[in-house]
């Protein structure tokens, strides 16, 4: 059910995206006329386009001509049944744009992230394997080392490899009695103090990939960049959240 589902969510986005193609705009010349259907004239481009996009190789263009004819008479009876006049259709249309534009932040704000890691935070990492670490995740986020140094918290002894992977990345970058925050998606974000790190009582060989953990670091420093960014739109943004009573 699942896998259908997926498949008929993205033959709806396809369809939408094809109609925003053939929505009406400047009509062709006459010399640039490939198809008439019904009075409305495509372009020998937007035949070009087809082709490219559906990756048709072949000198005979009927496939392509059937699937945009097929696909305009699909419009033109959708329209003829006022389906474009629906209010589920504007609905959709709306959430496709807005799908788009966020879509298109997103990529281009992920290809402006700039991160570097060293090989000294690669040691730090791996250096605390086979260790128990304790570490106090505190109540409020401190205005500084002094503040978080006497801070109180719920504090947690724990093997380091026993960690979720955001709590070791972020723990790797602190000496004891250091804190560092972390940036959750939103507005969320929380201060952990590193206490103290100690050998493990029974300790194991552990063998960590440089590579594997230059990338982790990598991931993690690019999310807490998107993830603070995010905190930041919501910060300067002014958000009232009513209620059911107003």
């Amino acid at each position: 059910m699942k896998y259908l589902y997926i498949i008929l969510v993205i033959v709806i986005l396809a369809t939408v995206f094809s109609l925003f193609g053939f929505l009406p705009g400047e009509s062709p010349s006459k010399d640039e006329i490939a198809i008439s259907i019904n009075g409305h004239n495509i372009a020998r481009n937007a035949v070009t386009l087809e082709s490219k996009k559906s990756g048709y190789h072949s000198n005979d263009p009927s496939d392509v001509y059937d699937t945009l004819i097929t696909r305009q008479l699909l419009i033109e009876e959708a329209e003829r049944q006022s389906i474009n006049k629906e209010e589920s259709f504007r609905k959709s249309l709306q959430e496709f744009y807005e799908s788009s534009l966020i879509k298109i932040l997103l990529d281009r704000k992920n290809s402006q992230l700039e991160t570097t890691v060293t090989d000294s935070e690669i040691d730090s990492y791996i250096a605390l394997y086979g260790t128990v670490v304790t570490f106090t995740r505190l109540d409020a986020i401190p205005a500084s080392q002094t503040e978080a140094s006497a801070a109180k918290g719920l504090t947690n002894t724990v093997l380091f490899s026993d960690l979720a992977t955001p709590v070791r990345m972020l723990l790797s970058a602190l000496s004891p009695g250091q804190y560092g925050v972390r940036f959750d998606t939103g507005t969320d974000k929380y201060a952990i103090r590193l206490d103290s790190v100690q050998p493990s009582p029974d300790p194991a060989s552990h063998k960590v990939d440089r590579q594997h953990t230059f990338e982790m670091l990598t991931e993690y420093k690019r999310e807490q960049q998107m993830n603070q960014w995010l905190a930041d739109l919501k910060q300067k943004a002014t958000i009232t959240i009513h209620s059911d009573k107003e």
